[in-house]
């Protein structure tokens, strides 16, 4: 997701801090302890709702739409108006995160919600209560159901004072407040359940419950690894599972008592931290630990994992996720696992063995270490066929892994940027690798030393490139190897096309990228012309 070619397929996930930072916080067992205390609660009064459930803004039989969707007065009415009595419930329409909730221009007082609504970002948000009737704060965890404002009047309402009283309602793709899109709320409200007939979640052990056995032979989680105290049975199996099939990893953990959504408190997810995860040996391991968690899915009843900024579910396409700030919020210290549940487990349970063989990405990753002491490609460069300024940098990103040559490397900078320092495309991609913003603090390090991280400086930016390029062939690898990945003209091209369009393009289409135009028109010609001129840069045979 680096060139601008590649700005079409960079769709899917574009998740908003505000939300992101309560859903991937990962807490060991003495962080979920202090957490817990004092964080904001859910009101005893919500109802207890299936995950993803999503109701009416209000109770049916208290409103009437007065005001849709569309142009109003000279400019665009971006919601729908719930004309109601003043002082009438408004609830949660999704469970989320308070993103903003007080005064704004317009609405009097406002409250917007951000959501993770099937892999993807969404807003609502409800205008003209009075501050008074808050009863939600900025940072606040919310559920579906849960009765967040009362109506009112404030703001820009017509007729003023208690006449004009109605809930202004709004629903925005991508988010409110990060550059997101409005749309129109009447198939979200049509959707959506009304709060008076809105089912209960099933209790936990109706859920997949394991039938009684005994046996397992499964061990426990080391206490000095973390605890499974809160975890259903699904995540307790796949942790032990993966603390036993990489015994390198030190920490595994993810309960908390409060989040946006019900991942995490109801148990149902682990956080499989990785040491080292900023090298090339750290990527390798958690790649390793997604191709075997995936590879058992079945086994694990997975629902879906995130790593390294890669939404993976367990059925249907993968998506590349936006930058979200941190190593942390974008899953790249940690390996992200939500499994179905299975329910609490209670003295007779048993784990059976760890399925499947261990991950297949093996060394290959490993040898794409900056630092590494495994030997890695070959400077296959023909001295003079690059500016002077890029020849040190390209030779010793040419020779991180075995993958990955010199040779390929000029030819790639050639096609992001010809050589120009300077280059930013229309999409926003920078400096001779054209990296996107939110790419590049994922491999950008201070590699000539100047005191500053920057895609505009050479060597930054090619050995950045080289990080990259070297991680998209373990994947590649790794997937081929495992079967999930066919690579018939080989797989180079793969690596060309991840650079381009993701390895979740790659991922899902089990090669190179389909069922998209951009794939043919962009992706193919950007792979076949950097293969066809690294030819012009290899050395003379």
């Amino acid at each position: 997701m680096k060139s601008s070619s590649s700005k079409a397929v960079v769709t899917g996930l574009c998740l908003i801090a505000a939300f992101v930072v309560l859903f991937t916080i990962i807490l060991s067992p003495e962080d979920e302890t202090s957490t817990s205390c004092g964080a904001p609660g859910i009101s005893s009064t919500t109802p207890n709702l299936p995950a993803g459930t999503k109701v009416k803004p209000m109770k049916e039989g208290t409103y009437q739409l007065t005001s849709p969707f569309g142009p109003r007065w000279g400019t665009n009415h971006n919601g729908q108006d719930f004309g109601s009595e003043a002082g009438t419930p408004i609830y949660a329409s999704a469970d989320g995160v308070v993103a903003e909730a007080g005064p704004a221009s317009g609405f009097g007082v406002w409250i917007v919600l951000d959501h993770n609504i099937d892999g993807q970002v969404w807003s609502t948000v409800y205008g003209h209560m009075f501050e008074k009737d808050l009863l939600v704060k900025t940072g606040d965890q919310v559920k579906a159901g849960q009765q967040i404002a009362s109506v009112g009047y404030n703001g820009e309402v017509s007729p003023p004072g208690p006449g004009g009283a109605h809930l202004h309602f709004e629903t925005w793709q991508g988010g409110r407040l990060s550059g997101g899109t409005a749309v129109d709320p009447a198939p979200w409200v049509a959707a959506s359940t009304d709060i008076g007939a809105a089912p209960s979640a099933p209790s936990d052990s109706s859920v997949n419950a394991l039938p009684p056995s005994t046996g397992g032979d499964l061990p426990p989680l080391p206490a000095s690894m973390g605890s499974e105290e809160h975890w259903q049975v699904d995540t307790i199996r796949v942790a032990r599972a993966v603390a036993q099939k990489f015994p390198e990893l030190k920490t595994i953990g993810g309960w908390r008592e409060f989040d946006a959504f019900d991942d995490h408190p109801s148990g149902r997810a682990a956080d499989i931290m990785i040491p080292d995860y900023d090298t090339g040996a750290g990527k390798e391991l958690g790649d390793r630990i997604a191709e075997y968690v995936m590879a058992n899915k079945d086994a694990f009843h997975v629902e879906y994992i995130i790593w390294r900024q890669v939404y993976i579910p367990a059925d249907g396409p993968s998506n590349q996720m936006d930058d979200r700030g941190s190593p942390t919020q974008n899953h790249y210290d940690h390996v992200h696992v939500t499994t179905v549940g299975g329910g609490h487990p209670n003295e007779l349970t048993s784990y059976g063995s760890a399925p499947g063989a261990q991950g297949t990405a093996g060394s290959v990753a490993a040898k794409c270490a900056p630092n590494s002491s495994v030997s890695g490609g070959e400077n296959n460069l023909q001295a003079g066929k690059v500016p002077p300024e890029f020849e040190p940098w390209i030779i010793k990103a040419g020779t991180m892994c075995p993958q990955i040559k010199s040779s390929l490397i000029a030819a790639q900078i050639q096609q992001e940027s010809g050589f120009n320092v300077n280059a930013v495309s229309e999409t926003g991609a920078q400096g001779p690798a054209q990296f996107m913003p939110g790419t590049w603090p994922g491999y950008g390090q201070d590699d000539d030393g100047n005191g500053t991280v920057s895609p505009y400086d050479i060597g930054d930016a090619v050995m950045a490139q080289g990080r990259y390029m070297c991680e998209l062939a373990g994947q590649v690898d790794a997937g081929i190897a495992a079967g999930t990945i066919s690579a018939p003209n080989g797989p180079v091209e793969l690596y060309l096309a991840g650079y381009n369009a993701g390895f979740g393009a790659v991922q899902s289409s089990g090669g190179f990228p389909t069922g998209s135009s951009d794939y043919v028109n962009q992706t193919r010609p950007y792979a076949d012309k950097i293969q066809a001129s690294a030819q012009q840069y290899e050395l003379a045979a």
